[in-house]
């Protein structure tokens, strides 16, 4: 979860599509999670140039990120657990959290930048 808190919706959903192809979801369920991801990154764009960019953008890229996360998590419930009872052993996922965390976090904060000064000018 704190990929998804700390990197935005972006990293979330980048985490979320490693493991679902880690998982073998179908590609529905792959849809929806790049659906969730795109509908929050874009709502927190919208939202930061219309309100004050520096009060809410942080604040809104992590409820965002923790949104994705959700849906996220609800894809691959079940995949996960049917996983788990044929004795599969999860992989770490500290170092690629902390990439995805780091890396689209910096990623997103630079096009968040960039679209704010682009409407607001």
């Amino acid at each position: 979860m704190y990929p998804a808190f700390f990197g935005g919706p972006l990293a979330a959903t980048v985490l979320g599509l490693l493991n679902g192809r880690r998982l073998a979801l179908d590609r529905t369920a792959m849809l929806v999670i790049v659906g969730a991801g795109a509908a929050a990154i874009a709502g927190r764009l919208v939202l930061t140039a219309a309100l004050h960019p520096d009060s809410v953008g942080r604040l809104l890229g992590s409820a965002g990120g923790l949104l994705v996360w959700t849906v996220v998590l609800a894809a691959q419930k079940r995949p996960f657990r049917a996983y788990e009872l044929r004795d599969g052993e999860p992989a770490s996922l500290v170092r690629p959290g902390l990439a995805a965390a780091v890396g689209c976090g910096v990623l997103e904060a630079v096009v968040l930048v960039l679209v704010v000064r682009a409407v607001v000018g």
